[in-house]
Order: structure tokens, then C-alpha cells, then sequence
């Protein structure tokens, strides 16, 4: 297997590091304190052509691999966490199930959405009582003509209230009889569709956590991307939803990247004791050790993206074991790696001055977040004694 990077993907990592330095770092803090969405960095990504870059070229992207994707959710990972996470979602995920599953129509019109508007599609799966055992959400949509109407609660939804697309999943329910779990698309603004409590979470700040309430919300047959059929279409869009695992990866690996950078940085110029910080030997290994644990890493996350599927449409997408593996050693390794990063700064690493602390914050949601470390090695160890335990025994 080549490693080597093509001239093209050379290219575009120069590029965003560039607009990294110069304009995402320095207002990553801005976003963070104020809890603001950075609306400024998303049309400067729009405009560079990395927000849907891997739509179809029959819907109007390029049509790129999954691996241009998370370079560049690396590298701008490395500055602003939040707009990293912009491109995963613009990228993979809800815009990935829509891309493989949706009708022409819908994908058209997301699509427009997402290169010429800059919008950010979010993903409504969890639920106060369904988070990691998604299996028991109760959110339900019943056929009423031609139309669906929505009733239900989610939480912690990326996005929620900024996305004008939102693809939420539901029980599909036929003159009271279930037809399974499956994917339908709500557009905000919708009338009996409405946003509740904003989470004032401990990192990523910049894009809100938000309740969304579905009350009587009637919505076209037309909206519907994947149908209840049995388990069969909660089997599709979970199998959609490995790409997000391996993008929310590379924004952890990017994060603890600039973390890892920062701290060589600093260990060259910082003395103690008459001598460079890099002079001593056993900091010397927390950074061989570090810079193993982000390569092993972002191997992993390579060989997801490199291997993924075809699904309809030309649509890539990880497989469910390498995407797990991807995200399980990553949120690990990433906690560990900026954690390490920050001290070799001391105190003032600690401190609000330098992003390192904003940094910790940040990178710890992804052993959360998209499927929890414990959930991916629950789904590692099914794959590798290939058959499903019961959890609820």
C-alpha cells in the first residue's frame, strides 16, 4: 500500500494549513467562549470546496474519497475542533445515509444546500431514554394520507438549531402497526417542530448540543430517506453512520495533533535548569511515545476511510470493525496525547492564555460522543467472536 499523498492532497493540506494559522486559531477562543457558531470559517471551507467534496459529481460535489476528507478534518482540527466537526458533517454521516439512500430529489436538495449555503445537516438519533441502546427510541412517525406526523424528543442533536437539514430517526408506524426504525428528513421551520434546551457542554462550544420536540409535526411521504423495513433500515443508516465514527476520529487526531505540535515547540525554546525542556530524556519519550500513538492512530483511520464500501449512488463508507477500531483507540490515545501536551507547558498550560486547555476540553467528548469507547469495543468484540451478545441479560 502507498502512503504517499497525491500532489492534489499535498495541495489542499497547505491550503487549510495555512487558513488554520492565520484565521481559525486565533478566533477558536472566540467561538468557544461565547458559545458561537463560526459561521465566518464555514463559508471560507465552503469556498475552498472542502464542505461536501465527497457528494457524488452527479449531485454537484467532486465526488472525492473518504481519505481527502479526514486530511482535511485533520489539519483543521490541528486550529478549531468546531469547524473540523463542520466538515465531518458536511462530509459523512447524515449527508452520507441521505447521498446513498435518498431519493434524486433529496439529494439534489441537500446537496445545494450544503455547497452553495454553507448548511450544516444534523443527525437527530439520541434520546433521553436511547443514547448508546438507540434500539429504544420511542420518537415515532405515523402514516396520515400522504404525509408522516412526528412525535417525539431528542438530545444532545449536533447542530440542532443552526441545520436547516436535519435527518431524524423514527419508528415508522401504519394504522398502528410498527414498520421499524428508519430515517426522514425535517426541515427547520417546520411547523410542530421546535428546539428546547441548548446544553452548555464543557468543550466544542462553538456548535450547540440541542433538544429538538416534535409535536403533531406532519411531514411529506416525500421526506422519507430510509423506510422501516424490519431491521433493515436501522441496519442502513447505521452502517451509513460509520463514516461519522471514523470523521469524528480525525477531529480527535487533529486536535491532539496541534496539541503534540505545540508542545515540541514550546520543549525547543523553554529552559530548566540550564537546558532546553527537549534535553531531557524522559520527556523526550512522552513525545516518542506521543507521535506512536498519532501515527497508530491515524493508520487506523486511514485504513477505514481506504477500505470503505460502495453503497448506492458511488456513496464510501467505512466498514461498522474498522470504523469501531478507529474511533475506540483514537478517543483514547487523543485524551492521552493532549493531556501529556498540556504538561509540558505547566502551569500555564492550565491556564486560558494558550489553547491547551480549551484543547483538553474539546478532544474529550470523543470517547463520548458518536458512540461511546465502551460501545465500540462491545461491537469489536461481536465482530471478533462474530456473533451479537445480549446486553440486556
Amino acid at each position: 500500500m502507498d502512503f504517499t499523498l497525491t500532489q492534489e492532497q499535498k495541495q489542499m493540506i497547505a491550503a487549510l494549513d495555512e487558513v488554520g494559522k492565520r484565521e481559525f486559531a486565533p478566533k477558536a477562543p472566540r467561538w468557544d467562549k461565547n458559545h458561537e457558531y463560526p459561521y465566518e470559517n464555514v463559508e471560507v471551507l465552503r469556498e475552498m470546496g472542502i464542505l461536501g467534496m465527497t457528494i457524488p459529481e452527479k449531485f454537484g460535489g467532486q465526488g472525492r474519497p473518504l481519505i481527502d476528507a479526514i486530511l482535511a478534518i485533520e489539519t483543521v482540527a490541528k486550529y478549531c475542533g468546531v469547524s473540523a466537526r463542520v466538515i465531518v458533517e458536511t462530509n459523512m454521516g447524515a449527508i452520507g445515509c441521505i447521498m446513498a439512500y435518498g431519493t434524486e430529489e433529496q439529494c439534489k436538495l441537500v446537496a445545494h444546500r450544503i455547497l452553495v449555503e454553507g448548511d450544516k445537516p444534523a443527525i437527530g438519533m439520541t434520546e433521553p431514554e436511547a443514547g448508546t441502546a438507540l434500539t429504544d427510541l420511542k420518537t415515532r412517525a405515523d402514516k396520515k394520507g400522504d404525509s408522516w406526523v412526528i412525535n417525539g424528543k431528542k438530545h444532545w442533536i449536533t447542530g440542532g438549531g443552526i441545520s436547516k437539514t436535519n435527518l431524524i430517526f423514527v419508528r415508522f408506524f401504519e394504522n398502528d402497526k410498527e414498520l421499524g426504525i428508519g430515517g426522514i428528513l425535517v426541515d427547520k421551520g417546520t411547523p410542530g417542530f421546535t428546539f428546547g434546551k441548548m446544553e452548555k457542554a464543557m468543550g466544542l462550544r462553538g456548535i450547540p448540543e440541542a433538544e429538538l420536540l416534535f409535536n403533531d409535526c406532519v411531514v411529506s411521504n416525500e421526506n422519507v430517506v430510509v423506510m422501516g423495513d424490519g431491521n433493515e433500515g436501522f441496519k442502513k443508516l447505521m452502517y451509513g453512520y460509520n463514516g461519522q465514527r471514523a470523521g469524528a476520529s480525525a477531529v480527535a487526531l487533529g486536535i491532539a495533533m496541534g496539541a503534540h505540535e505545540l508542545a515540541v515547540q514550546y520543549m525547543l525554546k523553554r529552559k530548566a535548569f540550564g537546558k532546553a525542556l527537549s534535553e531531557f530524556q524522559g520527556l523526550q519519550w512522552e513525545i516518542a511515545h506521543a507521535e506512536l500513538k498519532l501515527n497508530a492512530g491515524y493508520l487506523l483511520i486511514a485504513q477505514a476511510a481506504c477500505n470503505a464500501r460502495h453503497l448506492p449512488n458511488n456513496v464510501m463508507m467505512p466498514q461498522m470493525h474498522e470504523a469501531s477500531m478507529a474511533k475506540a483507540f483514537v478517543g483514547d490515545v487523543a485524551v492521552q496525547v493532549v493531556s501529556d501536551s498540556l504538561q509540558m507547558f505547566g502551569a500555564i498550560g492550565y491556564a486560558e492564555d494558550l489553547p491547551l486547555e480549551r484543547m483538553y476540553r474539546d478532544v474529550r467528548m470523543f470517547k463520548i460522543g458518536g458512540g461511546t469507547t465502551e460501545a465500540q469495543l462491545n461491537m469489536l468484540a461481536r465482530s471478533i467472536f462474530n456473533r451479537k451478545f445480549d446486553l440486556r441479560k
